[in-house]
């Protein structure tokens, strides 16, 4: 190995069971899942450290968000962390460029290591909290065919389940979509007159150096770090970042998923929004006693998440579930 991943825990792997674990691991953007470790990242090197799961106490998501962002404002920008906490105390946090990977891995990790909890000790008590009080929403009683309607919902839910890649694919490309529709052209401009700066820059250290200009190692670098920063602020149309592809990427996860469903008759919901946090949220308005259908509960998610804007406050739990689903309503114009 070119760079062996260091271990953050007590225990370490033989540098066989390492070299083969971390080649097999489940790769996910910078971080990895492997049979005998988790494997993550430093600032600039993916995988650079790991923690056999043994070590392992607990694995969650943290959301770090820009001014205004602690109190429930401004729900959608924010900076995405890993955290793995050993058993001997320590933590280690890894920031992600894209929160979705995050919830991959967590996902992951509850599928292969259900032992292990993806929460933090605070979100666990919040969630236990929030249980609570929503279940004081509900209705004491509510309709047969309301029961039904739940039912079938759960049932969906559990269908959905089976291949859940399906559905986490659809959230992913919706809110790559939802990211580039809400560039603004200005925006747009000034990332791709960066992106002709840098490569021009670029292009003119070559002559340069053959000339001899003591200040050709200034072209390289500035122009090196000027591409990185168009790039990866996703401003410049180019290849995955096109929008182009990016809705071809879209219309590639709908089919999927109609496909999918197309198995079972009368799916509660369109494939484009056949997502089981959607299902919940139908669920939940049916016990609240505010619809009794599936059409009927899917209109007041609609209205529900057309409600939630930068101006609202949400709790955490909220907030993750309208990151993963808002965006495929938006993109599809709530139809």
């Amino acid at each position: 190995m070119l760079f062996k991943p260091s271990s953050i825990g007590k225990r370490k792997l033989s540098d066989k069971e390492l070299e083969q674990d971390v080649n097999t691991c489940e790769k996910i953007g910078p971080a990895g899942i492997g049979a005998e470790a988790i494997y993550l990242n430093s600032f600039y090197i993916s995988r650079r450290y790991y923690a056999v799961w043994e070590d392992v106490s607990r694995v969650y998501k943290q959301v770090a968000m820009s001014k205004g962002g602690f109190t429930g404002i401004g729900a959608f920008g924010a900076m995405s962390y890993l955290v793995v906490e050993l058993k001997d105390g320590t933590q280690k946090r890894c920031n992600f460029k894209y929160e979705h990977d995050v919830d991959r891995m967590l996902a992951r990790i509850e599928d292969a290591f259900p032992g292990i909890p993806t929460h933090s000790k605070a979100a666990e008590a919040k969630l236990k909290e929030a249980a609570r009080k929503e279940a004081q929403r509900y209705k004491d009683e509510i309709s047969p065919t309301a029961e039904q309607t739940v039912s079938r919902l759960e049932q969906a839910i559990d269908y959905l389940e089976d291949d859940a890649e399906l559905y986490r694919n659809l959230s992913y490309t919706a809110g790559k979509m939802r990211v580039q529709q809400m560039v603004s052209p200005g925006r747009r401009a000034l990332g791709v007159g960066i992106f002709v700066v840098a490569i021009a820059a670029l292009i003119a250290t070559l002559p340069a150096y053959l000339k001899g200009y003591g200040w050709w190692m200034y072209l390289l670098l500035f122009g090196g770090a000027f591409l990185v920063f168009s790039l990866s602020g996703n401003l410049v149309p180019i290849g995955r970042n096109s929008m182009k592809k990016i809705k071809e990427e879209w219309d590639s996860a709908v089919k999927g998923s109609e496909d999918y469903i197309s198995t079972e008759k009368h799916f509660p919901v369109p494939a484009r929004y056949a997502h089981p946090i959607v299902l919940k949220r139908m669920i939940r308005v049916i016990k609240e006693g505010r619809a009794e259908t599936a059409s009927e509960a899917l209109d007041v998610v609609k209205e529900d998440l057309k409600a939630l804007n930068k101006s609202v406050t949400v709790s955490q739990e909220e907030y993750d579930e309208v990151v993963a689903v808002k965006p495929m309503f938006l993109v599809s114009d709530y139809e």
